[in-house]
């Protein structure tokens, strides 16, 4: 009699400890919920919205206009070319001879003192003159002191090149000779036979005078080109590196199914559809409402830009282009936190829903699962792995003591 009575208070003891875990857990949701406030008012979001990313996109881009002064620059279609020393000239003359007719061509190479040596007159100063102004010199130094009348064509027959070294993304790279007008990064790189399809657009200036600092110019920006043309000339070993534009990439992190970069070509864009799309889409019966786009502007400075995610995957709003180097992440919130918690944790019951957390049965479970084993053996593992979660409704709390 007196053991019925013993087990019969267990049974009852047993049986009101597991109705107040129940009762618990039939509020756990309920306290959940209670918490979203709280945790929302505890984080200041710092996130700006689209507009306000175009503004200061725009702001950011809108540098002031480096001037350019065309007297200054060292282009042939605007500058006439200047003799230098070690310049070879052809001097064409015609009225030395008897027959005034008769043409007189000489070819006379700039001395280092800046003249030439023409037959009768003897040294002729042509240093740091355009080829017009030489012309006029030779004149004057025939006429009339040699012949009443004379008429004088020079052209450039070999100029004194500047040869300096290209390497990287361009078409022929290798050792290139620049005129002494031409010595500027633009001409270098016409010689070497343009961009290929691999370049970035940026060169960099290495000089061989160890006094001149190294500059990087970004050719797909009109201030950098300016800032090209009016850059000093060119000296002989001097090398121009032009970088390539390595494959860049889209991040995605966070609730998608295959987090990680995204490859693009240079130059190109990624829908954030297509990104989301390409990332393995959002997890399973999770609700996400918004997303945040972390972008490198131009200046240097970066940005956090709240997304609607929501409302641009159901197309209530216009989609976003991600640029290489963006990163979209869609984090979590403590709505998708309770959403994946409750997925986790929820146990179906004959009678009832219950909760029950127990990071045993579920890191069990998830080893199970990872094991991708086939049949009967993978259920059986699941099962195994859960059993300390199952409700009591469907095990029995207490076993009874052996009989006597």
């Amino acid at each position: 009699m007196l053991d019925r009575d013993l087990r019969a208070d267990l049974v009852r003891s047993q049986s009101d400890r597991s109705g107040r875990g129940k009762s618990h857990a039939r509020y756990l949701p309920l306290l959940l919920l209670a918490l979203i406030p709280l945790w929302g008012g505890c984080q200041r979001d710092v996130r700006i919205s689209l507009a306000e990313l175009r503004e200061r996109e725009e702001r950011t881009a809108a540098a002031a206009p480096v001037p350019v002064a065309e007297d200054e620059l060292a282009l042939t279609d605007v500058r006439p070319y200047v003799i230098g020393v070690g310049d070879v000239l052809a001097v064409r003359m015609k009225g030395l001879l008897e027959d005034r007719y008769a043409e007189t061509i000489l070819q006379v190479r700039v001395h280092k003192d800046g003249t030439i040596s023409m037959p009768i007159v003897g040294p002729v100063q042509v240093a740091g003159l355009d080829l017009a102004d030489a012309e006029e010199a030779v004149l004057a130094a025939h006429v009339p002191s040699v012949v009443k009348d004379l008429s004088v064509y020079i052209e450039l027959s070999g100029p004194e090149a500047t040869t300096v070294i290209v390497m990287g993304a361009v078409m022929t790279p290798g050792l290139v000779k620049l005129r002494q007008n031409e010595r500027s990064l633009l001409y270098a790189l016409a010689a070497a036979g343009g961009f290929t399809s691999l370049s970035s657009g940026c060169v960099r200036v290495r000089p061989v005078d160890a006094e001149r600092a190294e500059t990087v110019y970004r050719l797909t920006d009109l201030n950098d080109v300016r800032r090209a043309l009016h850059s000093p000339p060119l000296q002989s070993g001097d090398v121009l590196v032009v970088e390539a534009a390595d494959s860049s990439a889209v991040y995605v992190s966070g609730l998608v199914n295959r987090p990680g970069p995204i490859l693009l070509p240079a130059d190109s864009s990624l829908s954030v559809v297509r990104a989301v799309t390409a990332a393995g889409g959002l997890r399973d019966y999770i609700t996400v409402r918004d997303a945040t786009l972390v972008r490198s502007l131009s200046d240097g400075s970066q940005v956090q830009v709240k997304l609607a995610l929501n409302e641009i995957l159901s197309g209530r709003e216009s989609d976003v282009d991600l640029r290489p180097g963006d990163v979209l992440m869609v984090s979590h919130t403590l709505e998708t936190f309770a959403q994946e918690w409750v997925l986790h944790n929820a146990l179906l019951g004959p009678f009832q829903v219950s909760l029950r957390y127990d990071p045993l049965a579920q890191y069990n479970a998830n080893r199970a699962i990872s094991a991708n084993r086939s049949g009967n053996l993978l259920s059986q593992g699941i099962v195994s792995s859960l059993v300390s979660g199952i409700p009591a409704a469907v095990a029995p709390q207490v076993v009874n003591p052996a009989q006597d």
